[in-house]
């Protein structure tokens, strides 16, 4: 039987039965310094989307192109184009923002494993027989090359990107593909984790035996007040 114990910041709590671990990339697993949600503001910026950094933390985790859509679909001066300018706009808005995110991390030093442990933790779950995956919200090709820059196959079994499901966070699609290809059948054996709000809705939503809540990323406490339990790191949870 395989129990995780996982201490929490005010109460600990076991799960038994578990088969697989869903994990967030930026700011639950890797440390990106918030990069993502400035490029966003950027790129926002620099198509004449005037949005205030705060009002931009709601979509914390959430599928980066469902952002700009938003967005651009909300401006005015966006909606007096025809529907094929509108199209050719939204390209060229997600390819800036894909090629500005992909120079910022693979020129940057500063991106790291949350935690120098990673791999020994991840492993050690695995080696229960717990599958261990990564879900996020860019899309599949700077998901892979974060994973490969930081030797991430070493220490998981699967990952998936929001670009192939039919709508990212706080929808439960990549959760559920992820248990289709790793052959889990009840989403009760299955414990997702996340440093934002739209990832312990995510699992909440795909009916999650827990979606546990982790302060090493993007939102505090209070907005993790969902999450079956809140950890300091992904170090509290503990076979």
């Amino acid at each position: 039987m395989n129990t995780l114990h996982i201490l929490g910041k005010t109460r600990k709590i076991s799960c038994s039965n578990i088969k697989m671990l869903v994990f967030d990339m930026a700011g639950t697993t890797v440390n990106e310094h918030g990069i993502v949600y400035d490029t966003i503001f950027e790129t926002l910026s620099k198509f004449g989307v005037g949005v205030s950094p705060r009002e931009i933390e709601k979509w914390h985790g959430a599928n980066k192109y469902e952002v700009f859509d938003h967005y651009l679909e909300s401006n005015d001066v966006f909606k007096m184009h025809s529907d094929q300018r509108q199209i050719k706009i939204k390209k060229e808005v997600y390819n800036y923002f894909n090629s500005t995110l992909e120079e910022k991390y693979f020129t940057s030093d500063k991106i790291s494993l949350i935690h120098d442990g990673l791999p020994g933790i991840l492993n050690g779950i695995r080696e229960k027989g717990i599958k261990v995956t990564l879900n996020t919200g860019y899309n599949k090709n700077i998901q892979s090359s974060i994973i490969d820059k930081l030797g991430m196959d070493d220490f998981i079994d699967d990952y998936i990107s929001s670009e192939e499901v039919p709508k990212g966070r706080p929808y439960p699609y990549m959760i559920h593909k992820l248990m289709e290809r790793n052959d889990v059948k009840s989403a009760n054996e299955v414990i997702k984790i996340g440093d934002t709000k739209n990832d312990i809705l995510e699992g909440i939503n795909a009916k999650c035996k827990a979606s546990v809540g982790v302060l090493t990323g993007a939102d505090n406490s209070q907005l993790l007040s969902h999450s079956t339990v809140v950890i300091d790191d992904i170090t509290k949870i503990q076979l």
